[in-house]
């Protein structure tokens, strides 16, 4: 599916039980965002498909998926991918954005000296950091509103208040 038009919001991890219940592990920031998109699509078809939360476990979901009644049913559907579309996303205010949208951004600090390329987003619980790549050398940076200064969409740029010595040996 293309990048432009889908967004993976969750994975069918496997069965859960032997009704045909799944275990789902939502992809969105409260897990139990994903059931705020009108329409939910499963690996590569182009029908949405109803999912309904039965209950939470720890970060996972467990759900019933329409015409999925059995165990062995549950087990085909393992490993795929839930979908929704770009355009059901709700718009954002001025100092908010998706992290899948700043992927592959090269970041900056305020000299404009390179830290590298962001290739993904984490949350230990210390606050929300930045994978950044640099010549095969991955690094943790912060991008808490603190250090984040400003996103230029246009020229894929992120540009933060760190100074290059926070990665330097």
């Amino acid at each position: 599916m293309s990048n432009n038009v889908w967004v993976e919001i969750g994975s069918i991890l496997g069965p859960h039980g032997i009704n045909g219940q799944v275990k789902i592990k939502s992809f969105t920031e409260v897990p139990e965002g994903m059931f705020l998109y009108k329409n939910l699509f499963i690996g590569n078809e182009q029908k949405p498909i109803k999912i309904k939360l039965v209950r939470k476990i720890k970060h996972n979901l467990i759900c019933t998926v329409e015409n999925i009644k059995t165990r062995n049913e549950a087990e085909t559907i393992r490993n795929l991918i839930l979908y929704v579309k770009r355009d059901e996303f709700p718009l954002l205010n001025d100092n908010e954005f998706y992290q899948r949208d700043l992927l592959n951004f090269e970041v900056f600090n305020l000299k404009r000296e390179s830290f590298g390329f962001i290739i993904s987003f984490n949350d230990f619980g210390g606050g929300q950091l930045v994978e950044v790549e640099n010549l095969n050398k991955r690094f943790y940076l912060p991008i808490g509103e603190t250090f984040l200064k400003n996103i230029n969409y246009q020229d894929r740029e992120v540009i933060l208040d760190i100074d290059i010595a926070f990665i330097k040996n």
